[in-house]
C-alpha cells in the first residue's frame, strides 16, 4: 500500500516493488529500462489494469513538487506542462492565470522516509558521489532528502573518513543522514567509477516481466523467489548473483 516517490525517472527498483504488489501509487515521470525495455513490465501491467495510481508528471514537475515541500510552500508555479494533457491526467496540477499568463500550480510532494544509494559516505552521514559521476544525477538525491519529513537512509559502496570528504566537498550531495555500508547496493544498476549496469540481469528481469504480460506468471515468480524472497539479506543476494559475475562488472578504477 505504498506511495512510492521514485526518481524523476526510475527503473528496476521501482518496477520490482510494483511487481511484488507493494505499491498503490507511484510519483515519477516514467519507469523505464534504457537499452532493454521502453517501459518496465510490472509498471506497464499494473497501470494498464488500473491496479496502480500514477501521479502523472514530467521530470521538472517532479523536482518542483519536492522543492515545494522542502521550501514549505503550498504550491509553486511552473510554465512547463501548460497546453499538455498533464492537468487532465493529474488532478493535483491546476492551471491558473497570473498577470495574463497561464501556469500550472504544482503542489508539494513530501516523502515520509527516503532511501538512496551513493558511492561513499563518512561516519557523520555526509554522502558523496564518485569523482566520475554525472553531476546531474545528484539533483534527485538532494531533492528527495531535503523534501523528506522523516529519516533519510543512504546505502553506500564504502565508508570513508571525514578528512576524505572534506578534501573534495563539491562531491557531497546529502549531509547528516543515516548511512549503511552496502557494497554492490545498486546492482543490477551501476555506480559511476565503481561498476557498470548488469545488462544481462536486466534482460532476465525484462523477459520474466514480458512473460507475465502475456499471461504466464511463472518466470516472474521464479525471479522473485531467486533474488528477493529466497535471499535473506544483501549478502545472500550477492551470492545469488555470484562473485565472478559481479567482479566482471567492475570498472578499471574500482
Amino acid at each position: 500500500n505504498l506511495t512510492l516517490v521514485s526518481g524523476p525517472t526510475s527503473g528496476l527498483e521501482t518496477d520490482l516493488l510494483i511487481g511484488a504488489g507493494c505499491v498503490r501509487r507511484v510519483v515519477t515521470a516514467g519507469v523505464v529500462f534504457e537499452r532493454v525495455a521502453a517501459v518496465a513490465p510490472a509498471f506497464r501491467r499494473a497501470a494498464e489494469r488500473g491496479d496502480l495510481d500514477v501521479w502523472e508528471c514530467d521530470e521538472c514537475i517532479w523536482h518542483l513538487a519536492l522543492k515545494a515541500a522542502a521550501w514549505g510552500m503550498p504550491h509553486v508555479l511552473w510554465r512547463g506542462g501548460v497546453g499538455t494533457s498533464l492537468p487532465e491526467l493529474n488532478s493535483d496540477l491546476k492551471e491558473v492565470m497570473e498577470e495574463g499568463r497561464r501556469y500550472l500550480k504544482v503542489p508539494p510532494v513530501q516523502p515520509d522516509v527516503v532511501f538512496l544509494h551513493a558511492a561513499e559516505a563518512d561516519p557523520f552521514g555526509n554522502v558523496r558521489v564518485a569523482r566520475e559521476a554525472y553531476l546531474g544525477r545528484t539533483f534527485s538525491e538532494s531533492a528527495l532528502a531535503l523534501a523528506c519529513r522523516g529519516p533519510v537512509v543512504a546505502t553506500v559502496e564504502r565508508i570513508v573518513t571525514n578528512a576524505e570528504v572534506a578534501g573534495s566537498p563539491e562531491r557531497t550531495i546529502v549531509r547528516g543522514v543515516l548511512v549503511v555500508e552496502t557494497p554492490w547496493g545498486a546492482h543490477p544498476g551501476g555506480v559511476s567509477g565503481r561498476y557498470v549496469p548488469d545488462l544481462p540481469h536486466y534482460r532476465e528481469y525484462a523477459a520474466a516481466g514480458a512473460a507475465s504480460l502475456r499471461g504466464d506468471p511463472v518466470p516472474y515468480a521464479r525471479y522473485l523467489e531467486s533474488h528477493v524472497y529466497g535471499t535473506e539479506g544483501h549478502d545472500a543476494y550477492r551470492r545469488s548473483i555470484g562473485a565472478q559475475r559481479l567482479d566482471a562488472l567492475r570498472t578499471s578504477r574500482a
